[in-house]
C-alpha cells in the first residue's frame, strides 16, 4: 500500500469521526454546556498531544520563528474557528450553517491557487468542488432554497468566516508541515490553541460540572478529543502534507454525508431522493477534484521544497 492510498484512507477516517462528532457531542452536552464541552475536549486532547510527542518525537526541535507561525495556527484552526462556530451556529439555522460551512472547500483552493500559489487551479478542480457543495446543498435543504434574512444575517456571515479562517488554517499550515512531522506542527498548534481558551473555563458553574460529569459524558469527551481531534487533526495536516490543502479539504464535503447516514441509519431520520442524489453529488465531486495524477497539481517548486524539509 502506497503512501498516498494509506493518506486517503486516513482521510475518509477523518471524514467518518468528524461525520460522528456530532453525535458524541449530543452526549457530552447533556451535562456540559456547549462551551465547557469545547475546553474539557481541548483540555484532554493537549494532555494526549504532548505526552505522544514527549514520547514519540523527544528529538524533534521546532525553531523559535515556526513556534510563531504554529501559535498563529492554533489560533485559527482550534480558538478562533471554534469561537466562530458556537456564536454563529445560536445566531442562525441548522441548514443554513451547514451549507455556509461547505464553502470552505472553495475558499481553500482559491486560496491555496490564487494567494500563496501552492497549487494548479483547474477547470476539472472547480467543477468538483461546485459538483460536491451543490450535493450538500441538496442534502440539507431537500431542494427547497435556503432562508437568509435578517434575523440570520450576522450569524450567516460568522459562519462563512468560520469557513474562511479553517481554509486559511489548512494553507497556511502548508509550509510548517513541509519542514515538520504533522504530528508535531499539530500537537504544538493544538496546545497553543488551547492555552488560548483557557480563560473561558473561569466560568461559574464549570467546576461543579466536571465533578458531576457520569461516564457516559467522560467517554464522549474522550472519543471527541482522541479521534475528533488527536487523530483527525493530525490526519488533516498529513494530508496537507502529501496531498495538498485543495485536496485535502474536498474530504470535508463527506463529513455532513456521514452525519446524515448516521441519523437515518440510528435515529430514522427522514429522509428523500434529494438526500441520495446529493450524496451521490458529493462523492462524484470529490473523486473528480482528488482522482488520479491530481487535477489540482502541486506546482513544481512546492515539489521540490517536500524533498528538503526537517522532518525527523
Amino acid at each position: 500500500m502506497t503512501e498516498t492510498v494509506r493518506v486517503y484512507l486516513g482521510l475518509f477516517g477523518v471524514a467518518f469521526f468528524w461525520g460522528t462528532s456530532w453525535a458524541a457531542s449530543k452526549i457530552g452536552l447533556q451535562e456540559f454546556s456547549p462551551l465547557q464541552l469545547t475546553i474539557v475536549r481541548f483540555v484532554v486532547a493537549s494532555v494526549i498531544f504532548y505526552f505522544m510527542t514527549r514520547v514519540f518525537y523527544k528529538d524533534c526541535v521546532i525553531e523559535k520563528r515556526d513556534k510563531m507561525r504554529i501559535w498563529l495556527l492554533g489560533l485559527l484552526g482550534v480558538s478562533i474557528y471554534f469561537m466562530l462556530q458556537h456564536i454563529g451556529l445560536d445566531m442562525t439555522t441548522t441548514v443554513n450553517s451547514s451549507i455556509l460551512i461547505a464553502t470552505n472547500p472553495i475558499f481553500t483552493m482559491f486560496l491555496s491557487a490564487k494567494l500563496f500559489r501552492q497549487e494548479e487551479l483547474t477547470y476539472g478542480g472547480i467543477f468538483g468542488a461546485l459538483l460536491a457543495f451543490f450535493g450538500v446543498f441538496l442534502i440539507f435543504t431537500g431542494g427547497k432554497g435556503i432562508s437568509i434574512g435578517r434575523n440570520t444575517l450576522f450569524g450567516d456571515l460568522l459562519m462563512l468566516l468560520n469557513s474562511l479562517v479553517w481554509a486559511l488554517f489548512s494553507v497556511l499550515g502548508k509550509d510548517v508541515v513541509d519542514k515538520y512531522d504533522p504530528f508535531v506542527v499539530m500537537a504544538y498548534a493544538y496546545l497553543y490553541g488551547t492555552i488560548t481558551m483557557l480563560p473561558f473555563a473561569f466560568t461559574p458553574g464549570f467546576a461543579a460540572s466536571l465533578k458531576a460529569a457520569s461516564i457516559t459524558t467522560w467517554a464522549a469527551v474522550i472519543y471527541l478529543a482522541l479521534f475528533c481531534s488527536v487523530y483527525s487533526y493530525y490526519m488533516w495536516y498529513r494530508g496537507i502534507r502529501a496531498l495538498g490543502a485543495s485536496r485535502t479539504a474536498m474530504f470535508n464535503y463527506i463529513n455532513p454525508v456521514i452525519a446524515v447516514i448516521i441519523g437515518i441509519v440510528f435515529l430514522k431520520e427522514a429522509w428523500n431522493l434529494f438526500t441520495i442524489i446529493g450524496g451521490a453529488l458529493v462523492f462524484v465531486g470529490v473523486y473528480i477534484t482528488s482522482g488520479s495524477n491530481g487535477i489540482l497539481r502541486k506546482r513544481k517548486s512546492q515539489n521540490s521544497t517536500l524533498k528538503q524539509g526537517a522532518y525527523k
